[in-house]
Formats: C-alpha cells, sequence, structure tokens
C-alpha cells in the first residue's frame, strides 16, 4: 500500500496559502502525498469535455499557485488535478474515492447571520459523503483580520 493521500481542494485563489500550509503540515505528519484539486463546475448547457483552454485557464492558474506556495514556503512537491463536474461536493469526493484519499482539507467563508449557522452546500455534502476524514478551514469574511 502507497503513502496516505490528502487531498486540497480550492474553489478560488484567496486562501490558498493557508489551505496549502495545513495539507503540507497533515500530510507531513501521516508521511503522506499531497494533490491540490481544483473542480471548473461546468453548467448544464456545456458538455464536460468541452475544449479547454479558457476554460481551464483559471483552475490551472489556482493549481500552479498552489504548487509555488508548497515549494517555495514548505519544499513539498505536490500533485495536482483538474477536474471538470456539474457539482464540485460530487467532483470532490469522487476524487477522495478514487485516489483512496486519507484526508480532505477544504475551506469555507465564514458568513455572517443566520447563514452562519450553515455550512455551503459543498463543505456539507463533502464531509457527509467523503470515505475519510475531512477537515474544514474556516476563513474569516473578507476583510476581518483572522
Amino acid at each position: 500500500m502507497g503513502k496516505p493521500k490528502v487531498i486540497v481542494a480550492f474553489r478560488d485563489a484567496e486562501h490558498i496559502e493557508s489551505l496549502v500550509e495545513l495539507a503540507c503540515q497533515m500530510s507531513k505528519g501521516m508521511d503522506g502525498d499531497v494533490t491540490a484539486l481544483h473542480v471548473l463546475e461546468v453548467g448544464p448547457g456545456l458538455p464536460l469535455d468541452a475544449a479547454p483552454g479558457v476554460l481551464d485557464r483559471g483552475g490551472n492558474a489556482i493549481l500552479a499557485r498552489a504548487r509555488e506556495v508548497a515549494a517555495g514556503k514548505f519544499g513539498q512537491q505536490i500533485a495536482t488535478r483538474l477536474v471538470r463536474g456539474r457539482e464540485a461536493g460530487t467532483s470532490i469526493v469522487r476524487e477522495a474515492v478514487d485516489q483512496r484519499a486519507a484526508l480532505v482539507v477544504l475551506g469555507y467563508h465564514e458568513k455572517t447571520g443566520l447563514s452562519n449557522l450553515l455550512l455551503g452546500s459543498t463543505v456539507e455534502f463533502v464531509v457527509r459523503h467523503a470515505p475519510c476524514r475531512v477537515i474544514v478551514q474556516v476563513q474569516p469574511p473578507s476583510g476581518r483580520e483572522s
């Protein structure tokens, strides 16, 4: 059996550093490998195998930044995966199953008021359906110091 796998999933570039840091720390403690994952949610009007290029550009930039952070700040080489799917949660869980992940790391943008009581639909789906442990790093709302 190979090394334990940690998947760190990104929605956007805003919190790459903190999520990569957490994933790298967890993988070192487990003597495991990290895979950075970005799910490109494709609406029902487009086929999942639509031509790459402009569609994938943002996700590829996010994953390149994750590799840079892991190598530059933590001296760790990480794998990356850009996956297309209709819903991010389903795609993240499928990747966790396919890669036999030991851990999934996600970020969640904290909301205020009543919505603060509920996790986002992607995070909630992954927490309920992942075949492994899930760590959710709550990110403060933009403009608020952590």
